[in-house]
């Protein structure tokens, strides 16, 4: 083992980096960030509008149902960003989803026509129902024809 000897005095120092090299890459980092976080907050926007909207056609699918299985009519209201259905008789509350800042879905909730409609229990409706969800910039359509087609744009 005497041939094997490490001679430190002939390796250089290693040198850090020189401030320009590092100014450099945090000007590379910061103009990245100035282009993505724009883009980031308009694609929450979109997927929370998209996310809400498919809660919607979910409770109006889950209104046709309770109607058929309960062979009674349901009325599907809007009031203070809450989306009700209740049956037509009674008045029962049957279920109810919030849209608002305290809700997991976040976003304004529209409807036309604004006083709702009633689903009958051969799944026709007395009217079409347009439902605009929109959540920042980006906007979500749900639509529900008198003959119960959901569509969403």
């Amino acid at each position: 083992m005497a041939g094997l000897r490490l001679n430190h005095s002939r390796s250089r120092p290693r040198g850090g980096f020189s401030l320009i090299e590092l100014l450099l890459v945090m000007t590379i980092v910061g103009l990245l960030l100035g282009i993505a976080v724009p883009r980031i907050g308009t694609q929450i926007n979109s997927d929370r509008a998209a996310r809400s909207a498919s809660a919607v056609m979910g409770m109006l699918d889950e209104a046709a149902q309770l109607s058929v299985r309960r062979r009674t009519p349901v009325t599907v209201t809007l009031s203070s960003g809450t989306i009700t259905v209740a049956d037509r008789v009674t008045n029962a509350v049957l279920r109810r989803r919030s849209f608002g800042p305290e809700s997991d879905l976040r976003g304004t909730v529209t409807f036309s026509p604004s006083a709702g409609i009633s689903i009958f229990p051969n799944g026709r409706a007395d009217a079409a129902l347009t439902v605009t969800v929109s959540g920042g910039s980006a906007t979500s359509t749900v639509t529900r024809t008198a003959t119960g087609i959901l569509r969403r744009n």
